[in-house]
């Protein structure tokens, strides 16, 4: 099932659901020590199937985010483990999409938004720079702007 709008309890919940994770964890107050604790024991090929799901970008696209290439991402068996990087990539990318729902109230409106220029982010794609974890600074910075109602 595909998470709307309705579903979006919580950025933990978000993550875990996006990337497919079924395994009970620790239910701690400060989701980084959980995200740190997944990204360590790496995350499965899969989750990148279900981000690509969830998400409605395409393979390519997440290929590029994450630095893998659409190859890898076909020859993996969906139980192999990930590395720290691509699991912390993915980990990153789900936030950042729980973040920016959050601000349009829709996948939909979001997605337009990464694909359309952006006048505060130097009239770049912001789904361009999210292929860099500055770039993911910069669009999440962008997104708590428009969430607080500053348009610069």
């Amino acid at each position: 099932m595909i998470l709307d709008t309705v579903d979006l309890k919580n950025e933990r919940d978000t993550v875990l659901k996006w990337l497919g994770i079924k395994r009970p964890l620790p239910n701690r107050s400060n989701s980084a020590f959980v995200y740190i604790k997944l990204i360590r024991e790496g995350l499965q090929s899969k989750s990148v199937d279900s981000f690509i799901e969830h998400s409605s970008l395409t393979k390519k696209q997440v290929s590029r985010m994450i630095h893998l290439s659409e190859r890898t991402l076909q020859r993996n068996s969906p139980d192999k483990l990930i590395d720290i990087t691509t699991s912390e990539r993915l980990i990153e990318l789900t936030r950042l999409f729980h973040k920016g729902i959050s601000v349009f109230n829709s996948k939909e409106k979001f997605v337009t938004w990464l694909n359309r220029p952006n006048k505060s982010l130097d009239n770049q794609l912001p789904i361009e720079l999210i292929e860099t974890n500055l770039g993911i600074d910069l669009v999440l910075d962008e997104l708590l702007k428009i969430e607080h109602g500053v348009f610069s």
